[in-house]
Order: structure tokens, then sequence, then C-alpha cells
């Protein structure tokens, strides 16, 4: 009923006034900056964003990021469009989000909210404001210019180019340079672009047009370079490949830290988070735009040519000293022994050895938690600069006379903060994530929370662990110092125990259990909650079941009325103001009995893969009622079918 409702609705919507909002993700990957002089300016969507150099202040492509553009301080932001614009929304990355920044010359502005009309604004900027995303609002009756990902330009191979039309609109599209029409293809996946094209496309709403949006992509093939030596001497904005392979140091975000026998070279975009780990070998005949980022050279987006590793090597760091810390050794995996922190104020940090009075300068770039300031490391980092000056963005401090413990018990009985090493093995009982479920020799259970390099399955055997403990929403887990986290020994895999819920208590939280003979429902569940809060009952009792696994989801089409054993974790949430304590448990196996209903996010069809395949399904489903091998059309677990579905497995696809 909910699905005939939402089809009801969107199509008494389509009758009506409607207002474009449009979506920019303000980055150097989703849209195509041109310079100006010293200004950028770029225009997608029908919108058109000009920064403005103000004084010292240049808004030079440094301040252009894979996730963001940097607004500097005393600049110019001048947001335009054909129609009136109505509304923006504007939405930090990370640090740098004073909502009192803008200052615009018409209009209001509330909090991160501009309100009015006009078709060209300018906001002066009153502190620097790192911009992830607009939301821009046209006045009723526009229909939004279709937008294309990735932006055009050059690239080297084979490139899919998705187009994105506003939410209910059909986009037509040609290939042969000429303006389309309503008998004009209609797209429906991404095209991939094997040769010089420009892609053009239309959207159509309720017979009103968009305007026509163009973009060329020139496919070259890229020149080669043999190593990474030979690709720092290129000039800067030269594109190559580098035709032998490299190992990664280090991975983090949208940078991978790589080397190979000439050096070492740090590759930065988007496109790589989480593709590669620690050891992995990226294949030969990958390559980007050349850059020089604070004296190292960089491998920067647009990337191409990266496929998945086919094997791993150990990697090792090379050791260095207060003496020997210089330029020579940009972007090396490097540690430094026997190190006290000296300093810190914020992420800048202070290293030395020896109560000497030379140090090295440390930031921390990875944000990893500091440990006890009194004790001596060996701390393990990636050499980099910032205005000249040598530094080092650590990844882990590891305790040179560690403290030892046993067990679980022993490591609790510590105070918080204090690195210990386990001098038992472990057994991994579950990872997904940062999130790994461990039990030691006294069969006691425990949450360790952070990045790791390896990934583990049931049974591993960890041994020399090390780490601390804190308290995070309630709940008691380990902070693991990652690198004592290495290759694992397998071993028997771990059974949940079975238990009634009445049997379920406080004292259990962590373990892995498994109760049987449930149902699921989502009865009097808080609207913000649905989709991830359920009622699970068996005969003694019932408890709240979240979806905390990314792997575990339930979908649409999920039988309420059919019986369930579960398997998983119990958690304990502790509402900030205090006006929730409860058990949680957490799944990592829901059966059906007689089968099992995990379905992927994003897969609709049920292939265990998400691509454009299922985007077109779901748009079957709202333009032609059409269900035919729908597995999981609920994508966001509100029990209908919208355009919101869509997105979200838009999302999925981009790597949002």
């Amino acid at each position: 009923m909910k699905k005939v409702l939402s089809l009801v609705m969107l199509a008494l919507l389509s009758v009506g006034a409607w207002a474009s909002e449009i979506t920019l993700n303000t980055n150097n990957v989703d849209l195509s900056w041109t310079a100006v002089g010293n200004d950028q300016t770029t225009t997608s969507q029908g919108i058109t964003i000009y920064y403005a150099k103000a004084g010292s202040n240049t808004p030079t492509s440094q301040g252009l990021t894979a996730n963001h553009i940097r607004f500097y301080k005393s600049t110019t932001v001048k947001i335009s469009a054909a129609s009136p614009i109505t509304k923006i929304v504007f939405t930090p990355d990370g640090s740098y989000t004073a909502a009192d920044c803008f200052t615009p010359n018409v209009g209001t502005m509330s909090g991160q909210q501009w309100t009015g009309s006009a078709s060209e604004i300018t906001f002066t900027m009153a502190a620097q404001y790192r911009c992830k995303k607009m939301v821009i609002t046209l006045e009723d009756g526009s229909v939004a210019t279709p937008y294309f990902t990735p932006a055009e330009g050059t690239y080297y191979g084979p490139t899919d180019v998705t187009i994105h039309g506003q939410e209910g609109s059909t986009v037509y599209y040609t290939l042969d340079g000429s303006n389309p029409t309503t008998n004009s293809a209609v797209y429906s996946t991404p095209i991939t672009v094997s040769q010089t094209t420009t892609v053009k496309a239309m959207a159509v709403l309720n017979g009103n047009n968009s305007d026509v949006a163009s973009a060329t992509y020139t496919i070259e093939t890229a020149p080669t370079v043999a190593n990474i030596a030979a690709y720092a001497a290129l000039t800067d904005n030269s594109n190559a490949a580098i035709s032998n392979p490299v190992v990664v140091t280090y991975a983090n975000g949208q940078n991978t830290y790589v080397k190979d026998a000439t050096g070492f070279l740090c590759i930065y975009g988007n496109e790589l988070s989480g593709k590669y780990s620690q050891g992995d070998v990226i294949p030969a005949g990958f390559g980007g735009l050349k850059t020089t980022y604070n004296n190292g050279a960089e491998m920067h987006f647009p990337l191409f040519g990266f496929v998945d590793a086919t094997e791993t090597q150990s990697v090792q760091p090379d050791e260095v000293t207060v003496a020997n810390f210089g330029n020579s050794q940009m972007w090396q995996y490097v540690v430094l022994k026997g190190a006290q922190i000296t300093y810190h104020n914020g992420k800048y940090l202070g290293f030395r050895v020896d109560n000497s009075t030379d140090s090295v300068a440390g930031f921390n770039s990875f944000n990893i938690s500091l440990p006890d300031l009194d004790a001596t490391y060996d701390i393990y980092g990636i050499v980099t600069s910032y205005q000249g000056n040598i530094q080092m963005y650590p990844i882990e401090f590891v305790d040179t006379n560690p403290t030892t413990v046993a067990s679980i018990a022993e490591l609790l009985a510590l105070e918080t903060g204090k690195n210990a090493t386990f001098t038992t093995p472990v057994t991994a009982v579950y990872h997904s994530g940062k999130q790994l479920y461990i039990k030691d020799v006294n069969d006691d259970f425990m949450l360790v929370y952070g990045s790791l390099s390896n990934t583990y399955n049931n049974g591993d055997v960890l041994n020399d662990i090390a780490g601390n403990w804190t308290i995070h929403n309630g709940l008691t887990e380990i902070i693991p110092v990652a690198a004592t986290f290495g290759e694992a020994t397998p071993g028997t895999p771990v059974e949940p125990e079975t238990l009634a819920i009445e049997e379920i208590s406080q004292d259990l939280i962590h373990s892995y259990l498994r109760i049987e003979n449930c149902t699921i429902d989502n009865n009097g569940i808080a609207e913000s909650d649905l989709g991830r809060n359920f009622n699970l009952t068996d005969e003694t009792g019932t408890m709240i079941m979240r979806l905390n696994f990314s792997e575990v989801t339930i979908g649409e089409d999920f039988d309420y009325d059919a019986t369930y054993n579960v398997e998983g974790f119990l958690a304990y949430y502790k509402k900030s103001d205090g006006t929730v304590e409860q058990l949680q448990f957490y799944p990592n196996l829901i059966e059906k009995v007689g089968g099992t209903v995990t379905p992927k996010p994003g897969d609709v069809n049920g292939d265990e893969t998400v691509t454009a395949a299922d985007v077109t399904m779901l748009y079957n489903i709202l333009l032609n009622d059409d269900w035919t091998g729908v597995v999981n059309g609920d994508q966001n677990g509100d029990n209908e079918i919208t355009a919101a579905d869509v997105t979200a497995v838009y999302n999925i696809l981009l790597g949002n």
C-alpha cells in the first residue's frame, strides 16, 4: 500500500509546480574548474561558481581538493544561474566549518543556509570554509540542466560517463554532437566512451525542457615512464603511466603511498579510497596527473589504469634518526626508534630521541589516537613537509617497553589510554570495517575498534597484539596499535552461544550469541530509526536488534511473517543525554528457517553486485510499476519505493 501511495504522490506532484533542487559536490573530481587569472570558475547543471581573489588570498588550484573546495578568508564566491535562486545550503567537510563566515550581498544567511530570490549572489568570506557540497534550489517551474560524472576532460582509456538528471525527469542524449530532442536516445545506464566524444543531454519534466548540457571526453593514450623516479622528473601537469608495478607502503582515505626501487610517491584521489592496503602490489600501467605538493612528487586525479592488486609483499619501514631526517625521504615509510612525544598542540607534534635538544616535527594528519606521553616509542610514519619544513605523519606509536597483559580482563584493569601487549593469543570472531570482535584465552569477548591493514575471518589466531581501552557511547572497546595486528594463523572458528532473550544480560556485552526461532518487526520503532532498528522477539521476551554491519540488511521484500535464527553480538546503547539506556543485538547473520535473507546494500536484482542495472530496475518500478526480478527494492529502509532509493544506489555506485 505504501508503494502505491508513493507512486500516487509522485503523480500528483507532477501536475503542480515544482522547484529544481540541484546538488553540487564542490570538489575537483565532479566539477571541472577553469583558471581565470588567479581566480577559479566552474559551471555545472546550469549553476556557475566564480571564486575570486581578494588581497593576498588567491583561490589557486591548491584550494581545489578531492573532497572540497577551500573558500579562503577575504575571498569572494559568486553563484549564479539563468533562473532565480531561492535557497542555497552549504555543507562543510571536516574542519573550517564556521557557519557565520558567509556575508551575502543580497538575501539572508541563517547558519549555513542562504534564502532569497536572485539570479546572482556574491558571498564575502569572513573566514576559511571548506565546502563539500551545495544544494541549490531554483524557483518553481524550472528544470535542472543534466550534469555528467566524471567531468569532461582528457582521459586515458575507456571511460564510463554517467548522466544525472532532475528526479522524475527523462533524460535524452546524443553522441554525435547534435542537440538532443525527445526523439533522441533515452538515458538509462552509464555510457562507455572509448574514443573522443561529445555527449549532450537534456532533461524533460512535465513537458518542460532543461537547457542542453554538453561535455567533451578526449580519449588519448598516455605516455609511459619506467618508474617512480622518472615520473617524479616529469614537468608538473603532465599525464603519464608507470610501466612497472609499485608496492603500497600505507593507504589512508584519499592518500595512497607507494614505492619501487627508485623512489617514493603519493597517489592522491578518492577513486582509490579503500582499494589498496599496505603490501599490495599495484600492477603496471597505472597513471595520473603529475603535480608537486610541498616539494614532493604526487600523482593527482584524474587517475587511470588502476586495477586490483593480485599479489602482496611484506613492507618494512626504513629506520631514520633525528640527524638524517631530511627532504630526500619525502613520502618514505619510516620508523623513528626510541622517541618521546615532546610537544603536542592539536594536530601539531614534536618528537625527540634520548632527551636530545634536536627534534622532528610531526603532524597528526591521519587523526590517530595519541598514546601515553610519558613513554618511549618506535614511531612509524610517512615523511612529508609543510612550507619547506620536513615533518612526519605518524601512523603508529609502538611502546618500546610495553606493559604486558595475559587477558582482556587484565587490559581493562589498566588505566584508559595505557597501551599493553597481549602475551597470549586471541581469536578473531567477526571483522566488519573498523569493527573486529575477538575472544581471549578466558573466553571473554571484546570489540577492537580501529583501521587495520589485514582482514580477519572467524577462527583466525592473532599473536602479540597491543592496544588500550576506552569507553565510547557506553561501550568499552579496545583501540588497537594497528602495527601489531599482522598476519593471522587459521584456527578453529568460534561458535556462538545459544541463549533465549530472557537469559541475555549486560555482563554478556560483546559476546557472540545465537537466538533461535525469533520474529522480526518494526512495530513502534521511532521514525528516525526505521530501517536500522527492529524488534527481535522469541517466546521469552523482546529486545532491540540494530543493523550495525553493512553486510547485513533487511530489504523491502523481507518476510515479517517468517521465523528466524539470528547470530551476532550484544551491545549497549546509551543516549548522550541519558534518556535511553538499553541492550541491543547487532546481527551478523539473519537466517530464515529454511534459508538466509541478507541482501547486499544496493543489490536490487539479487545478483550480488551493484551496477547500473540495479538503478534501471528501480526506475522501472517507479515509472512502469514493473517489479520483474526485484529482490531488494527498498534501499533506505522506509518501507516504500521512491526516488530516494534510486539516490541510495547511486551513492553506493559513486562510493559515497
